[in-house]
């Protein structure tokens, strides 16, 4: 007889991750705008930088966390 498996665990994780991908992308998209604001106000070129690597960040966030998504595939 084959092995069961119980995949209501994994689902969960699954869901959670999702679900955390789904707030970086809306954190993301917030960001952007906050960007797009400071460079029509011509604001401090360091706040645009920083704010710059922090949208970064969550881009690699989001992508460590859509890989781990697909490998429990």
């Amino acid at each position: 007889m084959g092995k069961l498996v119980n995949i209501a665990p994994l689902a969960d994780k699954e869901l959670k991750l999702q679900d955390a991908a789904d707030y970086l992308e809306e954190l993301k998209d917030v960001l952007i705008e906050i960007i797009d604001e400071y460079e029509s106000e011509d604001a401090d070129s360091e706040k645009i930088d920083i704010l710059t690597d922090a949208l970064d960040a969550l881009e690699d966030a989001f992508d460590a966390i859509n890989d781990v998504v697909m490998d429990e595939l």
